[in-house]
């Protein structure tokens, strides 16, 4: 089975460095920039009328948009052979870099990611200092997953549950 990510992985890799990015798993060359959102998820009212109004999902929004798809010239904690090649959509951001991007306190930016993490958005993992290249620990996000089918984001996943729609 991981062999079989690798695989998938590392010619989404390439396919991307040769400039021919397929549409799969996240590779979507046409979208740019943007973070697709799909209908589902905007259609179901606790999301929309209760999860983006709260204070934590700008700092989601900024961890997905630092999400590894390729490799980085600085990968001290190696997300790119461990998680994107491993079929995992990952980033690794400190938490001082995180507030100052997002104008917060650390303090603030260090509970949205407790509070992500509870919600069941994202997964923390922690890789220590003797296994990273720059010799100290790495808090790594992990936001969701990415299979032959594309990406499968766990916050879509909280939110399916059927909860009376628009």
């Amino acid at each position: 089975m991981d062999s079989e990510i690798i695989k998938s992985q590392a010619q989404r890799s390439l396919m991307k460095y040769l400039g021919n990015e397929s549409k799969e798993c996240g590779a979507v060359s046409h979208l740019g920039q943007f973070i697709p959102v799909p209908f589902e998820l905007l259609d179901n009212r606790e999301f929309r009328n209760g999860y983006m109004t709260k204070k934590r999902f700008r700092t989601y929004l900024w961890l997905r948009r630092n999400v590894i798809r390729g490799r980085k010239e600085n990968d001290p904690s190696n997300l790119y052979l461990d998680y994107w090649m491993m079929g995992k959509l990952a980033t690794s951001i400190t938490l001082d870099k995180l507030a100052k991007d997002l104008n917060l306190s650390r303090s603030t930016v260090s509970d949205h990611v407790n509070q992500l993490e509870q919600d069941g958005v994202i997964s923390v993992e922690t890789i220590d200092a003797s296994d990273t290249a720059d010799g100290r620990h790495h808090n790594v996000l992990i936001l969701g997953v990415c299979h032959k089918d594309g990406d499968v984001w766990f916050i879509d996943e909280v939110f399916k549950k059927p909860n009376g729609g628009k």
